[in-house]
């Protein structure tokens, strides 16, 4: 998650004084008041991003933000691999990247929070924590170095009434977004596969995943 735009606004109005002393007029004056902005993990933000630990790859970094590293310092996936990282909904439209002999893991409500940590089935989910709903859209910007060797997709996923619903699906090459509203204290997950049964060793994926978030 490279890119979070946030926007905050301080404003005070004071309305009475002069009414209250008359003419309001004065020769000097100095006002202080305190202000405090707490910049926190992305686990505690308005838009909290929470990881799920059991998941390889997918964790908080030393700086508190969400990272997706696979590769590089953290191992890879294997070439002539498939590998699903959070479980998905349905494995309708996935099945034609997956291979004939692998399963897609499904769970009834895979981005459930309502149980703590320990319930969240998807690789990680996205937390409405403030007090508005939520229009939120997922922008993949991804570089493909793999020469259409290595696939890949990514399910949205909302929790909603004890079940969970497909909100959308990105296959390779992605080229379009993903939406969902989000209540408050609602959450979506957002779980993926690599298909490296084409791959080879010097195939990369690499780039972000963008979260933008509007007051409905």
């Amino acid at each position: 998650m490279n890119r979070r735009d946030v926007v905050v606004g301080l404003g005070a109005l004071v309305g009475t004084g002069a009414a209250a002393s008359g003419t309001g007029a004065f020769s000097a004056a100095e006002v202080s008041r305190e202000a405090k902005i707490n910049v926190v993990d992305d686990s505690d933000g308005l838009v909290g991003l929470v990881a799920n630990d059991a998941v390889a790859g997918v964790r908080m970094n030393t700086g508190g933000e969400l990272t997706i590293s696979l590769g590089d310092d953290d191992p890879g996936v294997n070439v002539g691999s498939v590998y699903q990282f959070g479980a998905f909904v349905s494995d309708n439209g996935v099945t034609d990247i997956t291979g004939d002999t692998f399963s897609v893991v499904a769970a009834d409500d895979p981005s459930d929070m309502s149980g703590g940590q320990e319930s969240l089935e998807s690789a990680f989910a996205v937390v409405n924590q403030s007090a508005n709903d939520l229009a939120l859209t997922v922008d993949f910007e991804l570089r493909d170095d793999s020469d259409e060797g290595t696939k890949y997709a990514f399910e949205l996923q909302s929790s909603q009434g004890g079940g969970g619903t497909r909100e959308g699906l990105a296959t390779s090459p992605i080229t379009g977004q993903l939406t969902a509203q989000l209540a408050t204290g609602e959450s979506i997950g957002v779980s993926f596969i690599v298909n490296a049964l084409d791959g080879a060793t010097a195939d990369e994926i690499a780039g972000s995943l963008s979260l933008s978030a509007t007051t409905v």
